[in-house]
């Protein structure tokens, strides 16, 4: 008795009896040996040997004879494979063809989704830096945490002591036309919170501050930025004058010369550090270390004197 298995008969010699997961690879071989053949001009094009230069400087220019010999040669290649294989037919084949080529277009336009948003992601992490200034955040710590805390790792941390003598040679804020600049200090620096100076009013280009502010330095971080930004206040929104970045490795060398090494501190010139602001202006820092054991004892006698009777 004859049975048919898709366009071949048992009688026939080349018929295979072989497991249908075994005739699957099989047919998943010749399919990518079909398409090896169709892309071979561009494969030996890539490749450095003198055949294959050889062989793509011959093909390039027949490449419409060679695509039609090679169509016809797949087509026999497929048919004759199908041919042997018994539980395979040439409706199925184009079923289970046509299916994977709308899996593979699905999974593609999936795959460019994702792919966009993590690139998405790296331009950002790239560039945060130049985003940042972009924007004008640079100088602000929007997410508080650092890699230390999460491995338990102790940091060099210690509280220093930032002193504002003056600022002088501002220009104008761009918002004031008829008014002086209402000056005062903004201080940014890791995670420290903000901290401001009073406002001057009607101070115009120049200032004398006279006031400090308490910060922690981590000196594990030397690259960390304290950013000092002098600003005039409006009615709606401070605006920006001019600003003074410096690093922590930087702070710790003005802390050199304008506190470790003076036994005695006066708001004078000998006692503060001139720097030049951006983009223009002057201002008089100086940077001290501060005694956190007498910080402490400070606290509990004011806190005895406020338990006193009046």
């Amino acid at each position: 008795m004859l049975s048919t298995h898709g366009i071949v008969h048992d009688k026939w010699p080349f018929r295979l009896d072989i497991d249908t997961e075994y005739q699957d690879w099989i047919l998943v071989a010749v399919c990518t040996l079909v398409s090896c053949i169709w892309c071979l001009p561009c494969i030996c094009g890539r490749l450095n040997y003198r055949a294959s230069r050889s062989f793509s400087s011959f093909v390039y220019t027949r490449l419409h004879v060679y695509f039609c010999v090679a169509t016809y040669l797949n087509v026999f290649i497929l048919v004759f494979t199908i041919g042997v294989l018994p539980d395979w037919t040439v409706n199925q084949f184009c079923v289970y063809f046509v299916g994977f080529v709308d899996w593979v277009l699905i999974h593609t336009a999936k795959l460019i989704t994702s792919l966009s948003i993590l690139f998405a992601f790296y331009v950002v992490f790239r560039f945060r830096n130049k985003i940042a200034i972009a924007t004008g955040l640079e100088h602000i710590t929007l997410i508080r945490f650092n890699w230390r805390d999460l491995f338990g790792l102790r940091s060099r941390q210690r509280p220093i002591e930032v002193f504002i003598w003056k600022v002088e040679g501002l220009q104008s804020a761009s918002s004031k036309f008829t008014k002086p600049n209402d000056l005062f200090v903004e201080c940014h620096m890791g995670y420290n919170e903000p901290m401001r100076t009073r406002v001057h009013n009607n101070a115009g280009s120049e200032a004398v501050i006279r006031e400090s502010f308490q910060l922690n330095i981590d000196e594990n971080s030397p690259d960390t930025l304290m950013t000092l930004l002098a600003k005039d206040q409006s009615l709606l929104t401070n605006s920006e004058i001019a600003r003074l970045t410096l690093s922590t490795r930087e702070l710790c060398g003005i802390e050199d010369q304008t506190g470790k090494r003076r036994s005695t501190f006066s708001y004078d010139e000998d006692s503060f550090l001139e720097l030049s602001l951006n983009p223009s202006g002057k201002i008089w820092i100086a940077v001290a270390p501060v005694d956190e054991a007498a910080e402490e004892e400070r606290s509990l006698l004011l806190q005895e004197d406020s338990l006193l009777p009046c």
